[in-house]
């Protein structure tokens, strides 16, 4: 899945909490990814460093819709 799928996808799923209300489904969206690349930064392996490239470029693909 590329960033941006995971972008939509991540959206998508907030959109239906939020009826349809795209700046609060985005915002929610990024707060969870800032979430889970906090709790990345305590691993050093290289699967969190990945981990945490893609979900940077999944935000920036957030900011993008």
């Amino acid at each position: 899945m590329t960033p941006k799928e995971k972008a939509k996808e991540l959206v998508n799923k907030f959109l239906q909490v939020y009826d349809g209300r795209v700046p609060q489904a985005k915002k929610c969206t990024l707060i969870c990814i800032d979430e889970f690349i906090d709790a990345l930064s305590f691993n050093s392996s290289p699967t969190a460093e990945g981990l945490t490239e893609f979900y940077t470029e999944v935000k920036i693909e957030i900011n993008k819709l």
